[in-house]
């Protein structure tokens, strides 16, 4: 996508990544982190967007894990998929998982994992 930018082109870009998020009403990880770049030029400035389909890219809850802190809530979900946790280990380590972008069924999180399903 930033190729197309250095032209002053409009450019998207999509990738998919090893499965760490739950989807809506799951209980096991079916998705990957997804990400979505889109590049836009608008004269003296440009739109720039990268994102993960997830509520936070995965890196986020690794950072949190090394530093042993808890993550916050809605950010991923225990070995259940119903339940968040704020225990980075249970979301890498042990069977969790992230949450798509909007978070649980509550919130609208089957958004998210619509949009990571187009990805």
């Amino acid at each position: 996508a930033e190729m197309a930018l250095r032209k002053k082109l409009i450019g998207f870009a999509f990738t998919n990544t090893s499965p760490f998020m739950v989807p809506t009403r799951a209980f096991e990880r079916a998705g990957g982190t997804n990400p979505i770049a889109c590049y836009c030029p608008a004269g003296l400035d440009s739109f720039q967007l990268d994102m993960a389909t997830t509520t936070v890219p995965v890196g986020k809850v690794e950072v949190c894990h090394r530093k042993g802190q808890p993550i916050p809530l809605g950010w991923g979900v225990d070995r259940t998929g119903t339940r968040s946790t704020t225990d980075a280990a249970e979301v890498l380590l042990g069977g969790g998982g992230l949450t798509p972008l909007g978070g649980l069924e509550e919130t609208a999180g089957y958004k998210g994992y619509g949009l990571n399903m187009m990805v």
